[in-house]
């Protein structure tokens, strides 16, 4: 299958990747389809070289001559603006109709190592905290995706402590999404003043789950919060659509190893996420091309 699958991706990502301004020795474009290939056949930089000698087809549908250092593909990897170029394919295949956000935890050590780490109080990573999930206390950091349910498209990601509040950092999700007609979310994002925000500065409709524990109570509710609550009435049925980004993340955990990402020294945690959504992006858009399931992204690595 995938001799059918990786010659329209490396196709695709030359429509979404621009041609350098300058010469290099390697392009954007070859780096990025590398990076890529890399992230779908779960290879590490310092195994690049021996990967593509064993695939020589690869090679040469990224024109190569000389293979990349691992050094080279780490430095352009956090050189590269994974966020403009993951804009360049929700421009031209998200259906911008219905988005939801939500996150979940990169696991950034072992979490008996977390644990023992905890009594001293001594954590290698700066940027990881405890935080509490529906799977019980994680340490790591956090990503927040927001997608777009039609077309299945991570429309952007954050990474942020693992302590963050969703809350916290809804406006960067809900800013790239301020064209859709609704926002998903789950009652982490049940506050006046996200509300206030969406009805202010989008075009959308939010669909939010009700948070119960802040109190309903109809005389004590801000204007905006009550229309909300009202909306989530209005559309239940239309709620359940939110899940879309539960199965996202688990096909990213599961297919993608997101879930758990040591901590290194060197390690960008945005590159490293954003590869693997631009990656999933990708895998969605040529399955829907050649008319296959489009979250079947096995088919990618199956022989």
């Amino acid at each position: 299958m995938s001799a059918q699958h990786i010659p329209r991706l490396i196709a695709l990502i030359d429509k979404i990747v621009s041609p350098d301004q300058r010469m290099r020795k390697y392009s954007d474009r070859q780096i990025v389809k590398i990076l890529i290939l890399l992230q779908i056949f779960h290879i590490s930089y310092r195994s690049a070289g021996i990967f593509l000698r064993n695939h020589e087809e690869y090679a040469e549908l990224i024109d190569l001559n000389e293979i990349p250092s691992f050094q080279t593909l780490s430095r352009r990897a956090r050189m590269l603006d994974l966020h403009a170029i993951n804009r360049e394919i929700t421009y031209l295949y998200a259906m911008n109709s219905m988005a939801a956000m939500d996150s979940f935890m990169i696991h950034t050590c072992k979490h008996s190592t977390a644990m023992r780490r905890r009594q001293w109080n001594k954590y290698k990573d700066p940027e990881s905290a405890w935080s509490k999930t529906t799977k019980g206390w994680s340490y790591g950091r956090k990503d927040h995706v927001v997608i777009d349910i039609d077309s299945l498209l991570i429309m952007d990601w954050l990474i942020t402590r693992g302590n963050i509040h969703d809350s916290r950092v809804a406006h960067d999700m809900i800013d790239p999404v301020r064209n859709f007609s609704y926002i998903l979310g789950d009652s982490a994002y049940d506050t006046s003043e996200i509300y206030d925000y969406m009805f202010e500065n989008t075009h959308a409709l939010p669909v939010i789950d009700t948070n119960k524990r802040r109190g309903i109570v109809s005389e004590r509710l801000t204007v905006n919060r009550k229309i909300g609550i009202d909306l989530r009435k209005e559309h239940g049925s239309m709620y359940t659509l939110r899940w879309e980004i539960e199965r996202t993340f688990s096909i990213m955990e599961e297919m993608l190893q997101c879930e758990y990402v040591w901590y290194t020294k060197n390690r960008n945690y945005d590159t490293t996420m954003g590869l693997k959504a631009i990656a999933y992006n990708l895998m969605i858009v040529v399955n829907k091309e050649i008319g296959e399931n489009p979250r079947s992204i096995m088919k990618f690595v199956s022989c």
